[in-house]
C-alpha cells in the first residue's frame, strides 16, 4: 500500500495487542489489508447526525471460534460474540465473490446511537469469511 493512501485510511492491519488476543481464540481465519468503504446510513449518536455519509477505508476481518471482529482505519467497528443475542443486529453476506457486506444496526449496541453502518470490503475470501461466521447463504 502506498504511503499517501496508509497515511489517509490505515495499514488495514490489526494492532498487534489484537491480533495476540485473537490468536488466544484460535482464529478461523483472519483477512487483512483489505480495501473498502464505510457507509452511515441514518445515524445518530450525541452530537452528531448523518444522512448518508460514505468513506473509503482499509480493514480487516477476523472470525474466530468465538467472536467477529472487523477493525477499519484505526479503530473497530464491530466486535461481537458469536453467542451473543446481539449478532442478529449484525448481518453479513458476500455482495460478489469478492466482496465481503457487513451491516449493523448501530443501537443495538448502544442505545444512544442509532442508525446503520454497511463496511463493504474486497476479500478473495468473502464466502469463507460468511460462513466461518456462521452467515453462509
Amino acid at each position: 500500500m502506498n504511503l499517501v493512501k496508509r497515511l489517509l485510511f490505515g495499514t488495514g492491519q490489526l494492532p498487534i495487542d489484537l491480533r495476540a488476543a485473537l490468536a488466544a481464540d484460535q482464529p478461523a481465519i483472519i483477512a487483512e489489508g483489505l480495501s473498502g468503504t464505510v457507509t452511515l446510513r441514518h445515524y445518530r449518536a450525541p452530537g452528531k447526525f448523518v444522512s448518508f455519509q460514505k468513506r473509503a477505508v482499509a480493514g480487516a476481518v477476523a472470525v474466530t471460534r468465538q467472536r467477529l471482529l472487523v477493525w477499519t482505519g484505526r479503530h473497530k467497528e464491530v466486535d461481537v460474540p458469536l453467542s451473543d443475542p446481539l449478532r442478529d443486529a449484525v448481518q453479513v453476506r458476500v455482495e460478489s465473490p469478492d466482496r465481503l457486506l457487513i451491516v449493523a444496526d448501530v443501537g443495538r449496541f448502544n442505545p444512544a446511537t442509532s442508525g446503520t453502518i454497511e463496511i463493504r470490503l474486497r476479500t478473495p475470501d468473502a464466502t469463507r469469511l460468511a460462513a466461518a461466521a456462521g452467515y453462509a447463504d
